[in-house]
């Protein structure tokens, strides 16, 4: 009979806890881009600050983007998934640009591998024109970073992290179109 007891005791705890340990319900969104792979904080979350050089010497940080949805993507020349998105996110980038939303690729240099001349070569021959930002402290990487490129984050306007995805991704699809556009203030 004692053992009943506390079979049901311990039965009991556990029921109780599980409601404690669920995530809170997701948006038609979160699960819009859950469904998609993304991973989706449980609970709001600020993006890390950062600054960097773009391409062209000016520095940009992500608190000069607020008010804008953000495409955080790290990413390196030498990485073939990064290389064979590249493509969808510069035409994401020409049927946003025109809106609150901005793209920031950002590649770290760590030499001989991947330098700030192969960096600008890369986009130059591909003439791709959204915004690339060279992290030379590794800082962003460090911040951003899951281990694997290329990885990639969208933010809010209101500079909170939405989702994370790792790997390569068709930015351009209609289900992205669709989740940037109901987004975008």
């Amino acid at each position: 009979m004692k053992k009943i007891i506390i079979v049901l005791s311990l039965m009991a705890l556990i029921v109780a806890l599980i409601p404690a340990q669920e995530a809170p319900p997701m948006t038609a969104l979160q699960e819009k881009l859950w469904r998609a792979g993304f991973g989706v904080p449980q609970q709001s979350m600020d993006a890390p600050e950062f600054s960097a050089e773009n391409i062209d010497g000016k520095q940009i940080s992500l608190s000069s983007q607020k008010g804008k949805v953000i495409l955080l993507n790290l990413w390196a020349t030498w990485c073939p998934p990064c290389r064979a998105e590249m493509p969808s996110i510069e035409r994401l980038y020409q049927k946003l640009k025109n809106s609150n939303f901005t793209i920031l690729a950002i590649s770290t240099p760590t030499p001989p591998r991947e330098t700030r001349k192969k960096i600008v070569d890369f986009i130059d021959e591909n003439g791709y024109t959204f915004p690339v930002l060279i992290d030379d402290s590794q800082e962003i990487s460090y911040q951003y970073g899951s281990g694997s490129i290329p990885t990639s984050w969208i933010i809010d306007a209101d500079g909170k992290v939405l989702a994370r995805f790792v790997g390569a991704m068709e930015w351009d699809s209609e289900l992205m179109l669709e989740v940037f556009e109901e987004l975008i203030p």
